[in-house]
């Protein structure tokens, strides 16, 4: 329907015999769609199964929660930055029961991504006529390589599938994290390198309350994660946990 811009024609290829997602409902996808399900895909197939809710816009996570319970996790990540998610797209590990789709329902998104739909949620979620429904069960994150290309040449590299645990940790501060802290941090800290850079991921538990991303300095991106969360959630600041994409080059960004 549209590329990035209205002007630019666009075109999807595999190099398997289908995508491994399935159009159930909805309007045509467009190249942003695409991108942004992949996006989402990327994210929420990194959890276990059954597991965790990804937001995404325009290719950045503006809010990711793996808090139990299909429901809250939800709303946990929506709660992270409300706005953001006007228009968005979401990725459910796990299949949309009817009391889910009910909530969906009241938020105006683009797409929403499951390993499937009950009959009842299906029924609910196809009153919005133009909304993709996208079921991806089937989809798996087990690609060897990944493609950037730039006109007619392309870099070829390995993706980043490495899912940071407690063994590639090395604490190096006298004040050691409480294994609650640690479990805040890696859950953080996984969700960081989906974000652009600068990122800076704020995390309380198993979920976001804010997300800087994008920047071309480190500290803008700490002032806009801080910001999000004072806004939407600043009762979970108070030992809350950061999570950056690479080191701070000077005080400051620790300091905001």
């Amino acid at each position: 329907r549209y590329g990035e811009n209205p002007h630019q024609k666009a075109a999807i290829y595999s190099n398997e015999n289908n995508l491994n997602i399935k159009q159930l409902h909805g309007k045509k996808l467009s190249f942003n769609n695409y991108n942004d399900i992949f996006s989402a895909l990327s994210i929420s197939k990194s959890f276990k199964k059954n597991e965790g809710t990804v937001i995404l816009k325009h290719a950045n996570p503006c809010g990711v929660s793996k808090e139990r319970g299909k429901l809250k996790s939800f709303k946990s990540a929506i709660n992270c930055d409300p706005i953001s998610a006007f228009g968005g797209i979401v990725s459910s590990n796990f299949k949309i029961n009817k009391k889910l789709a009910e909530q969906i329902n009241k938020f105006y998104f683009e797409v929403i991504i499951a390993n499937g739909f009950d009959k009842d949620a299906l029924k609910i979620l196809k009153r919005k006529k133009n909304i993709r429904l996208i079921d991806a069960k089937k989809f798996k994150n087990n690609w060897n390589y990944c493609l950037n290309f730039h006109k007619g040449t392309f870099m070829y590299q390995s993706p980043d599938d490495f899912i940071i645990n407690k063994k590639s940790l090395k604490v190096v501060s006298k004040m050691k994290p409480t294994k609650k802290q640690l479990d805040a941090l890696l859950f953080a800290m996984n969700i960081c390198k989906y974000a652009k850079s600068n990122a800076i991921v704020l995390g309380k538990d198993k979920s976001t309350i804010g997300i800087g991303s994008g920047q071309p300095n480190r500290i803008d991106s700490c002032k806009l994660a801080i910001a999000k969360a004072r806004k939407f959630q600043p009762e979970k600041l108070l030992n809350c946990v950061a999570a950056s994409d690479a080191f701070f080059p000077f005080t400051d960004g620790v300091e905001k």
